[in-house]
């Protein structure tokens, strides 16, 4: 097979494949009350467009703009790491059992605490256990990514989150009020 092709080929067939899927999404059925919101089709018809465009996009730099990426894939990466290769990052098994405790307690704490604290606690605290010791950028990072989370699902995709209970809740009702959502 050319080197051109097999660099092309993967983002091809994903292109193909969102030509695919975005016509399933198209027979979609949905009635959205005379069309003052947008339907069920409307959020995967619009991630299978970003994906068939990243693709575009990965098919064309690959082709015309010649940057032949000198990546090897996880698998690569995995076994230049396993023959010790300088500079490696090491794999630690405490970091990834920390992060995927996170994400249970994550899971278990947004009913009590709401979305917003919850997912704003969660993205403030992540990062410390990938390393990151910068408490003050972690906690914005925290609270503005869980406020635009908010916004995208309750203002845009018309999803409702958990509130919380007790003064969480007080807080979910308030923050929502003032974004607008009734």
């Amino acid at each position: 097979m050319p080197k051109t092709l097999r660099l092309v080929l993967p983002h091809g067939l994903m292109l193909l494949a969102s030509v695919f899927l975005y016509w399933a999404a198209s027979r979609i059925e949905a009635d959205t009350g005379g069309g003052h919101r947008i339907g069920p089709d409307a959020w995967p018809k619009a991630i299978i467009v970003f994906m068939g465009l990243l693709c575009a996009w990965e098919i064309a730099k690959r082709l015309f703009l010649n940057a032949r990426a000198d990546l090897h894939g996880v698998v690569g990466g995995l076994a230049r790491e396993a023959e010790g290769e300088a500079g490696a990052p090491a794999f630690q098994l405490g970091k990834l059992l920390a992060g995927i405790a996170l994400v249970f307690g994550y899971v278990i704490a947004v009913p009590y605490l709401g979305f917003f604290v919850g997912t704003a606690a969660f993205l403030a605290v992540f990062p410390w256990f990938g390393g990151l010791r910068r408490p003050v950028l972690s906690t914005v990072c925290g609270v503005i990514g869980s406020l635009a989370l908010v916004v995208m699902f309750m203002r845009v995709a018309y999803i409702s989150l958990p509130l919380g209970e007790g003064p969480f809740e007080q807080l979910s009702i308030w923050l929502l009020a003032a974004i607008g959502v009734s």
